[in-house]
Parts: C-alpha cells; structure tokens; sequence
C-alpha cells in the first residue's frame, strides 16, 4: 500500500454529556460501516460543522446541521477522495442547486430543489460534458386550474 493510501487515524472527541445527559460539544458517532460523524451537539441536537468519515479515516462528506437537521451546503467524495455530489439542504430537505460527478470528474446532472422536491430546468450530460436530456419540473407551489 502507498503511503498517501495508508488508513489515516479517525479524529477523537470528548464525547461530554450535561447534568440532564444531552450530548454537548464536540463528539464522534459511529456509523454502521465503522466510519464516523464528526461534531458539535447542542441541547442533545447536532448543530454546526459536521464530518463523515470512512473506516480508513478518508473523508467522505461534510457540511451542516442546525437543530439536528441538515442545513445549508452539503458534499460528498468517492473513496478515490473525488468530488461526487454537492447540494442545499434548508430545514432537512434538499433545497437549491444539486450537482453530480461521475468517476472521471465529469458532470452528471445538475438542477434545483425546493423543499426536497425538483424544480426548473435539470439537465443531464453525455460523457464529452454536452447536454444529453433536459427536463423540466414545475414549481412545487404550483397547482393546474
């Protein structure tokens, strides 16, 4: 094995409970594949910057929480540490522009959410990065007459 594959160490974290046994500050929670999440908890509910990741101590996504729900930008990496997908998340659901990345770095898709449903225009792209499908969705507030 390389030495810019080896296992890198998994962070440590103080892992504190209050008097009322809510979570605080900073913490670690394992993942059912031994990876981890890396944190803050506030009032039991994470909150803040948080980390995913893998058994090997690769990052594999990253971004925030408030109040225990996803919140703001959000992206993901291949085990290969590639760019795989970003997108929004506003109240814990998928909310503004979602990208994807194939394993070569080309793009795959790209289009917006609001409020976990798609809206506006998606595209979809051929391997060369031209336009193969584009589709698109109406405004989720939008009802027929």
């Amino acid at each position: 094995m390389s030495p810019d594959k080896l296992p890198r160490p998994l962070p440590e974290t103080p892992d504190e409970r209050d008097e009322q046994q809510r979570k605080q500050g900073l913490w670690t929670d394992r993942d059912a594949r031994g990876g981890v999440m890396v944190g803050t908890y506030v009032d039991d509910l994470r909150h803040g910057e948080w980390k995913h990741y893998a058994h090997d101590g690769r990052l594999r996504s990253e971004g925030r929480f408030a109040q225990g729900e996803l919140e703001g930008q959000w992206t993901w990496y291949r085990a290969d540490e590639q760019l795989m997908q970003r997108g929004g998340f506003l109240h814990g659901e998928k909310h503004g522009t979602w990208e994807r990345w194939n394993a070569q770095g080309r793009a795959i898709d790209r289009g917006d959410f609001e409020h976990g449903k798609k809206v506006g225009t998606w595209e979809q792209y051929n391997p060369d990065g031209t336009v193969k499908k584009t589709t698109r969705h109406r405004d989720p507030q939008h009802r027929d007459s």
